[in-house]
């Protein structure tokens, strides 16, 4: 691999609300394709490989960016399943966990979030839940700080849809994608993303529940100050959070383990 780009285009915007793909929010993602696909090309790419997630799949206007995309792409893109998102979350950390060791995998996005629980390569129970970062702040958040009001019922609504797949307690939940690295990266000081720091890591949920309370009372100019989360994060970062704490408490989890992964690893 000779680069790793992610952007945060929120492809998703709207969509729980409207139903419906919004036009800027396709704009903005083919911009990035547009930049992605002229990297690949430049690094010798011969072929390029595309999916799609929740933020799509929930929409009744797919073909609004499928379409396009495949054009940027010179090939079409794959709309996943909640049960093929799952998959290759879990995936992308199974293929370095020991074998038939009991491994626990969530991958929190902005539409949906996957909890994996199997032991090594093996699924043995997954659910792809529709609870996002961007999903939660459309439907409950109220500004920044957000009210006590909002952190309550974000937090109620992470919790009855975990409760959908109940889990015997584990000591420790690997955590994927956004949220998850941005929130181990400012946690360890840093200014700068630096994936060396923060793959591996762990944060335990006592620390995580202090710095979801800081966060929760910054405002939104402090948290775009933030060089790790600007505009793009910044008003996701708290529901993202409420989310994670959700699960690990869910799950029985003392500890999160920070991995630098997700679908595109397993695509791969």
């Amino acid at each position: 691999v000779c680069c790793d780009l992610a952007t945060v285009a929120r492809l998703s915007e709207g969509v729980a609300a409207s139903g419906r793909l919004a036009p800027e929010a396709v704009a903005r993602t083919l911009a990035v394709l547009r930049r992605y696909r002229a990297r690949a090309e430049a690094e010798g790419a011969v072929s390029i490989a595309a999916v799609a997630t929740e933020g799509v799949r929930m929409a009744a206007n797919p073909e609004a960016f499928l379409e396009p995309a495949a054009q940027i792409l010179g090939g079409p893109v794959r709309l996943l399943s909640g049960d093929e998102e799952a998959r290759l979350s879990y995936d992308s950390v199974a293929v370095e966990a020991p074998a038939r060791a009991p491994l626990r995998v969530i991958d929190i996005g902005g539409a949906s979030t996957e909890l994996v629980v199997g032991r090594g390569r093996e699924i043995e129970a997954a659910t792809s839940h529709a609870i996002g970062s961007v999903r939660l702040s459309e439907a409950f958040g109220d500004g920044h700080p957000p009210s006590p009001e909002a952190l309550t019922a974000m937090a109620r609504a992470a919790r009855a849809a975990f409760a959908a797949q109940p889990l015997a307690p584990a000591p420790l939940l690997h955590g994927l994608a956004g949220t998850v690295t941005t929130v181990a990266a400012m946690l360890h000081g840093l200014t700068r993303y630096e994936r060396e720091q923060v793959d591996g890591s762990r944060i335990g949920l006592d620390r995580l529940h202090h710095f979801a309370a800081e966060l929760a009372g910054w405002s939104l100019d402090r948290l775009r100050a933030h060089p790790l989360l600007g505009r793009g994060r910044a008003d996701l970062v708290v529901a993202g959070l409420t989310i994670l704490v959700t699960a690990l408490e869910h799950c029985g989890a003392e500890t999160l383990v920070v991995r630098d992964r997700g679908h595109r690893y397993a695509l791969l």
